[in-house]
């Protein structure tokens, strides 16, 4: 009798898989733990290994296509077996429930990290997509992502010298790139938490004088103690953490049933990557202080950067925080990471004229400052707590010693 091939269900908040690539076809034989298809789900590509062996007898769904999960998406059997000509429905869900360590043998290691029995060129599985399509040989491409691995735009950018006019002149006419991969999820999540969302971002500025000084004292003592660099947004990070004590409302989860307040935090740190961004989340960020802190963020960055994040890592977020680092960029509009409540943006820092009272009368003197850019959903709470809230950020930021205590 033909196995089925479920979508799995890779995180608490998965409702749909989509399809990046398959990496078998029809007709193919297939073996127990050797990965079949590609699926994107919360901004990340996971490769799904079959717990079964035989010939992939049927697809139901193709490349870039989606399917509700615990949802029958294809066959594995022997030759020649009868299966469903249309995808059948209804009984997924109980199957896998029934048997979930089934379910749990599906998930395998992200894929940036391609399969032994793929390629021996380190390449992300759209890239090898890619070159499949277009006939390019891996091994003449350069990588650009972590330790040489070849990405999507590695290939898409790659010329044969013979056909670099030609390759050029087709590029002046110009390329539609469809939705897809990271991109789509991405696009799906924005646009899902702009309709449902009632937006309302405010701004403040923070003078970084004290923050500055406070840092230079902690630097070398954080260091000694987790081998990184205490940076400005963990001091920002630490100090949200003690307004969200203040105001639990921005701690939440917003569904149609209702609010669910949090007593930790668990942090989301926004990450931008070569194929879009992602949100890798510190659990009980509460409760650290800021070495353990520093070393949490930085560790989760690092495994952002490097493809390296698994699906539980980017889930259960109840706050975020998004900063542009050392970008120009001075202030914006940072959109809510659903389901949570809240969002707080860091613009880039900036040199600004401000005139101080001194003994001697009011003097020119210069600071550096920084936008904190909160937006909240309005149906959770309303303007003068979050107002209060942000104030609370920056008096805690402008007096950082506070955080120490």
């Amino acid at each position: 009798m033909a196995n089925e091939v479920l979508m799995p269900k890779l995180s608490s908040t998965m409702d749909v898989g989509t399809i990046t690539t398959w990496l078998k076809n029809e007709g193919d034989s297939v073996e127990i733990g050797e990965a079949i298809f590609e699926v994107m789900t919360d901004k990340i590509a996971i490769e799904v290994e079959a717990y079964d062996e035989g010939i992939l007898l049927k697809k139901y769904i193709g490349d870039g296509e989606s399917a509700p999960v615990n949802s029958v998406i294809a066959y594995i059997g022997e030759a020649g077996e009868d299966v469903p000509a249309e995808m059948p429905s209804g009984e997924a869900e109980a199957a896998v429930e029934e048997e979930p360590e089934k379910a749990a043998e599906a998930v395998a290691e992200p894929t940036q990290e391609p399969a032994a029995a793929t390629t021996k060129v380190r390449a992300t599985p759209a890239a090898r997509r890619i070159a499949r399509e277009k006939g390019i040989d891996l091994k003449k491409v350069q990588g650009s992502g972590p330790k040489g691995r070849i990405q999507a735009m590695d290939v898409k950018g790659y010329q044969e010298p013979a056909t670099a006019a030609a390759s050029k002149a087709a590029v002046t006419e110009g390329e539609l790139i469809p939705w897809g991969g990271m991109r789509k999820a991405i696009a799906d999540k924005m646009s899902e938490s702009k309709q449902t969302i009632p937006h309302v971002t405010m701004n403040a500025e923070v003078d970084l004088t004290k923050v500055i000084e406070l840092r230079k004292q902690l630097l070398p003592m954080v260091e000694e103690r987790t081998d990184q660099r205490l940076s400005f947004l963990e001091i920002i990070a630490k100090a949200a953490m003690v307004a969200l004590k203040a105001y639990p409302e921005f701690n939440a989860h917003a569904y149609e049933e209702g609010i669910k307040q949090f007593d930790q935090v668990n942090l989301g740190v926004a990450v931008a990557v070569d194929a879009g961004l992602v949100v890798p989340v510190v659990e009980q960020a509460n409760q650290m202080g800021l070495s353990d802190l520093t070393a949490a963020v930085k560790a989760m960055t690092k495994k952002a950067r490097e493809g390296q994040l698994m699906p539980a890592e980017m889930s259960g977020g109840t706050f975020t925080i998004s900063s542009l680092g050392r970008s120009k960029v001075q202030t914006f509009n940072p959109i809510i990471n659903l389901p949570e409540v809240a969002i707080l943006g860091v613009g880039g820092s900036y040199e600004k004229l401000v005139v101080e009272d001194t003994p001697e009368g009011p003097q020119v003197a210069t600071i550096t400052a920084l936008n904190l850019c909160l937006s909240f959903d309005h149906r959770v709470a309303d303007g003068a707590p979050a107002a209060a809230f942000l104030s609370m950020i920056v008096d805690l930021l402008e007096n950082p010693m506070s955080l120490l205590l």
